[in-house]
């Protein structure tokens, strides 16, 4: 056999063959890296009001102005607002960011989120998993306040903002999930 034959089957010119290995498997793909920019919310759900209301709730804490703001119903107990996290995004909530409106004189803002907390469920309104809060006056009022969330928890795509107590409202200027 001529070299060139051996080396067809693996074999070099002394006739020294080494075992035929299969090709390497490819790599597992990666997962996705985590967002550049906050995460899409959709689905928007409050304490009370309708869908429509949910709505412009939403578009108005996610326009980028503190002046804007989202307004719950008035004196309800424990009022709410929660959003889905859009599947498009395929990542767990990392972190969310509320700022108090700022349109609002601060008495007025204090009134409206002062010890608000952040959590996050399977469906809007649930308190499965809680990222952060009671947040204090004095954290509030010094600019965004941002809450780390369990990452493990993926499977929680709600993220909803709650204040505790009763005959209260709820009101601020921006959300960011990210």
């Amino acid at each position: 056999a001529t070299c060139d034959q051996l080396s067809e089957v693996g074999c070099d010119c002394h006739g020294c063959c080494t075992e035929s290995s299969s090709p390497p498997s490819p790599p597992a793909p990666p997962l996705p890296p985590p967002s550049e920019g906050p995460l899409l919310l959709s689905n928007p759900r409050t304490s009370a009001g309708s869908t429509a209301f949910a709505k412009r709730f939403l578009t108005k804490v996610t326009d980028g102005k503190s002046k804007t703001f989202g307004k719950s119903k008035k004196n309800k107990k424990n009022p709410w607002f929660s959003a889905k996290v859009t599947l498009e995004n395929q990542q767990p909530v990392r972190s969310v960011t509320v700022t108090r409106d700022t349109k609002n004189k601060p008495s007025k803002a204090k009134k409206y989120l002062e010890d608000f907390e952040v959590w996050v469920g399977k469906k809007a309104g649930e308190k499965a998993v809680k990222c952060g809060g009671p947040f204090a006056w004095s954290k509030i009022k010094k600019g965004p306040v941002a809450t780390p969330c369990d990452a493990a928890k993926s499977k929680h795509r709600y993220v909803t903002v709650i204040l505790p107590g009763t005959r209260k409202t709820l009101a601020f200027g921006e959300i960011e999930v990210r």
